[in-house]
């Protein structure tokens, strides 16, 4: 019995935190947003949102997306709860067509460490306000013929760099030739 005691100790001791390490007070979901792409938006008529949860213990958690003041959950995606050293992280995504596109979107998290025991809601703004401008700044290229130096610049530190390559490997079998060749003359005399 005492051997069955301590086994399951020491497993357990392996399998949860151990008492030593003392996890932050604040141990709540901590969210990150990504908003969706220009690309996405303007090809594919359809906005992806994702939020991505981290350093929360203990490892349940729910989390859900509506739009803002609404009541209705949407059908959204979540990827596996995964563990990060002591806590633990999550992400969560939501894909709305264009008509919807208009509308905020909120994503709730349920978590037992959440402030005041409420739910947190993560508004996500419009993906038609999101995207203002596709214009790259005015000073990103201002004439195409820097663009062909640098391209003549790399095409000219390429073909150099190649013909002193086949040059040094030239010369290595020139030199290994001449090296062997004048092993075997030697060895080939009879000493007298």
């Amino acid at each position: 019995m005492v051997l069955r005691v301590s086994l399951i100790t020491i497993l357990n001791s392996f399998l949860s935190p151990s008492a030593d390490k003392k996890l932050p007070p604040d141990t709540f979901p901590k969210p990150t947003i990504f908003l969706p792409s220009i690309n996405e938006i303007n090809h594919q008529q359809a906005a992806t949102y994702l939020c991505l949860l981290e350093n929360f213990f203990p490892d349940v958690i729910k989390v859900s997306w509506k739009e803002k003041n609404g009541n209705r959950i949407l059908p959204s995606q979540q990827g596996n709860t995964m563990k990060t050293n002591d806590t633990y992280m999550k992400f969560s995504w939501l894909t709305v067509t264009e008509n919807s596109m208009k509308k905020e979107h909120m994503c709730i998290v349920k978590h037992e460490k959440n402030a005041r025991g409420k739910d947190q809601q993560i508004l996500f703004p419009a993906a038609n306000e999101v995207v203002t401008t596709t214009e790259p700044p005015s000073d990103c290229l201002k004439d195409e013929s820097d663009t062909v130096q640098l391209q003549f610049t790399y095409n000219s530190a390429y073909y150099t760099y190649l013909v002193l390559l086949l040059k040094s490997a030239i010369y290595f079998v020139i030199t290994s030739f001449c090296v062997f060749r004048r092993t075997g003359v030697c060895c080939d005399r009879k000493s007298s």
